[in-house]
Parts: C-alpha cells; sequence; structure tokens
C-alpha cells in the first residue's frame, strides 16, 4: 500500500463506487471520441491499470517507478477479456466484472501478489483485490459494450437514450432556423 490504509481503501474502493454511480454517463461521454470500442476500451484500461497499480504496488518497485511492471501483463488479461465479451456478445456489464474479479482474485492468489500468504491474509484481502479488479474493468467494460455497431455503415455509434436524443436534435434544429 502506498499511503496506507486510511487513504488507499477509500481511494480504490471510493473510486469504484462512484465509478459504479455514473458508468453509464461517464461511458457515453467516452465513446464520444470517434475511435472503435476495443481501442476505447484498451486507451481507458490503460490509466486505470497504472492508477490501481500504483496505489496496491509491489514493495520492490513502490514508489520508485512511473509505470508499473505489471502494465503489460493486466493490459493482456484485459483484452483477452475484451475479445471473449465481444466473442459472447456479453451485455451485462456487472456479470463480466464479477467473473473478472474473481478471477483476478485467483489469479493473485495462485501467481500474484498472495503467493504464500496465510490463509487468513488471503480471506481478509481478497474482497479488496476483487474490487481492484472491478475498479480497473467496469468502466472500460461499460464502453465496450455500450459501443454499438451499426450494419450498413460499420461505424461505431453512441447508444443514447432517448432524452439525450431529443435535445440534440432540437439544438440541431435551433440551428438550422434564420
Amino acid at each position: 500500500m502506498a499511503f496506507g490504509i486510511l487513504i488507499d481503501v477509500p481511494l480504490i474502493v471510493g473510486g469504484f463506487l462512484l465509478m459504479f454511480r455514473f458508468r453509464k454517463k461517464l461511458a457515453l461521454d467516452i465513446l464520444r471520441v470517434k475511435l472503435p470500442p476495443l481501442a476505447l476500451y484498451l486507451m481507458l484500461s490503460v490509466p486505470l491499470i497504472i492508477f490501481e497499480e500504483q496505489i496496491d504496488c509491489m514493495p520492490a518497485w513502490c514508489g520508485t517507478v512511473a509505470i508499473p511492471p505489471t502494465l503489460p501483463f493486466i493490459l493482456v488479461e484485459m483484452l483477452v477479456l475484451g475479445g471473449i465479451v465481444l466473442w459472447r456478445h456479453a451485455k451485462n456489464v456487472s456479470r463480466v466484472t464479477l467473473y473478472f474479479s474473481i478471477f483476478g482474485v485467483f489469479w493473485e492468489i495462485f501467481l500474484g501478489g498472495l503467493v504464500g500468504a496465510p490463509l487468513i491474509i488471503i480471506a481478509l484481502l481478497a474482497p479488496y483485490v476483487g474490487v481492484g479488479y472491478a475498479f480497473i474493468s467496469m468502466l472500460p467494460l461499460e464502453v465496450l459494450i455500450g459501443g454499438v455497431k451499426t450494419p450498413s455503415d460499420g461505424k461505431t455509434v453512441l447508444a443514447v437514450p432517448s432524452f439525450h436524443l431529443c435535445r440534440s436534435l432540437s439544438l440541431e434544429l435551433d440551428e438550422l432556423q434564420f
């Protein structure tokens, strides 16, 4: 933990809760960028991974590097997750995030920072590790699933609620008036 438990835990848990609450609005704003959803998904994952890894850093490199050495590995995990989501045509972001969080807990127990930790430590840290994996995956998944391909022109469209659509149409009509 970079700043101590009283700062680190609220940063990740609070950030996750804020992201959970505003994920659809944030995803709609992010999807306005004219890039394919998979590219946006990966680009959005990078700063979230860096932020989360800087908070939950390993003692060997904590505070000494700007880009964590775990970034490529977690980015590959995110790429595989994105591929599975696109392949399976997943629609429920919360369910995919939950599965990825469970995967992340097992990853950390068997290959990551919890290898060899006593069972009581694993039991105490497993929920926090799960929230960390949910933190890095929920908003990018919302962007990936929210970006819809139109079959006619192949462009990414923004799946907007009807009130946003009506508001934007009225603004365009107002601009056309002389």
